[in-house]
């Protein structure tokens, strides 16, 4: 009996039974593509008597279920009542068997980063035991389980995998393709109640909650009675994006835009892409990411010569859809990417999305009922654009 807590010794000891042993059984929770003990096993597949993957959570890549369509000794259990958690392998030939029991699913993580521990045991004709004859008679029970799978059912899990990755990601504490220095846990914007959130907003020590949640209202009143970004006058277009002008000294709030001389010349000529942009993130409700792409899209037609960014793109999102954006500029980057616990250096559309707003639609504050306190009230319909006040650094 072994004791193996190694990714890189699970490894070894999974490949030598695949080529040793001319019989193999498993039956695992989850599964994954792309490593050596499955490309080995493929390879092999002849040897496998029954195996039996879990599909629980959609944590089982689709690739392994196109790998054994059709398949007569591996079968997936589907929609298990509970959760399909087992991982055991078992190899055997006429006179001695191996197995190997414990907590490693047959996916990249487990044999790669994972924490795992598992036990090698075995046994041999001249020292029979009757846990080789337990664990194949638990796997068949598990075989009974579970099924076949063809091509449409191959098809349709890979559609709902693929819809269930962004929710599983963020459950996992996962925003974007980049490594995090820190857990959702770890940041105080993304632990916060709705009580400790108003609190510190509040508290703001450069313009004034009262003041902020004014200018908030004005522009929703703007949005609310003209057709378009594009009808607006000048000097209410500049006070949206953040530009100076002689009608509203509150330009600034919330991200001046004062030296994106660019965008300020397509403001101040009323650019025909930067209202269609702005046309495709709605009023109401929640803006999905397929509607943030689209803004994105129309807006960075804008400059065709270059020139634009998030932060002038955000300073637009954040003002129509205070809601649920906040404008990531230089006075404030350093601070939220501090919290956030991700690289301020970098910071693209897809980035913005992905590693900023899908956390904040993560956090408590942002799922809490609208107060009913008209003050409390006002703020949280400009929420998320309100962070700029607690990390805002002159």
């Amino acid at each position: 009996m072994e004791l193996i807590a190694n990714n890189k010794k699970l490894v070894e000891t999974l490949s030598r039974l695949i080529e040793t042993y001319p019989e193999a059984s498993f039956a695992v929770a989850w599964a994954s593509s792309g490593h050596t003990v499955f490309d080995l096993f493929r390879e092999h597949s002849s040897r496998l008597t029954r195996a039996v993957i879990g599909t629980h959570f959609y944590q089982t890549h689709p690739d392994v279920l196109d790998a054994f369509q059709e398949s007569t000794n591996v079968r997936f259990v589907l929609q298990p009542t509970g959760v399909f958690h087992p991982k055991l392998y078992i190899f055997w030939n006429a006179s001695q068997w191996e197995a190997l029991i414990g907590s490693a699913n047959l996916t990249t993580g487990a044999l790669s980063t994972n924490s795992e521990a598992m036990i090698l045991l075995g046994g041999s004709e001249d020292n029979p035991s009757t846990i080789k004859d337990e664990i194949v008679t638990l796997i068949d029970r598990y075989w009974e389980m579970a099924r076949a799978i063809n091509k449409n059912d191959a098809v349709a899990y890979r559609e709902i995998w693929n819809r269930k990755q962004p929710a599983l990601r963020r459950l996992n504490g996962q925003y974007g393709s980049s490594t995090p220095t820190k857990t959702p846990t770890d940041s105080s914007v993304m632990s916060m109640s709705w009580a400790q959130y108003f609190k510190a907003v509040k508290a703001d020590p450069h313009h004034g909650i009262e003041d902020r949640c004014d200018l908030l209202s004005l522009v929703r009143v703007a949005f609310a009675e003209n057709p378009t970004f594009a009808s607006m006058d000048l000097h209410l277009r500049k006070t949206i994006a953040g530009l100076p002008n002689d009608l509203e000294s509150r330009w600034g709030w919330f991200g001046s835009m004062q030296g994106a001389g660019y965008y300020h010349q397509a403001v101040k000529d009323n650019n025909k892409h930067i209202s269609q942009a702005l046309d495709q993130i709605p009023l109401w409700g929640t803006v999905a990411r397929q509607e943030y792409e689209r803004y994105i899209d129309e807006f960075v037609k804008a400059f065709p010569n270059g020139r634009h960014g998030i932060g002038i793109a955000s300073r637009l999102l954040a003002l129509k859809r205070p809601d649920q954006f906040v404008c990531f500029d230089s006075k404030n980057q350093r601070g939220l990417c501090a919290d956030f616990g991700i690289a301020r250096k970098g910071m693209t559309y897809d980035r913005y999305w992905d590693e900023i707003i899908e956390r904040i639609l993560d956090t408590p504050w942002w799922n809490s009922i609208r107060p009913s306190e008209p003050q409390e009230a006002s703020v949280w319909d400009g929420r998320t654009a309100m962070l700029d006040i607690l990390f805002y650094e002159k």
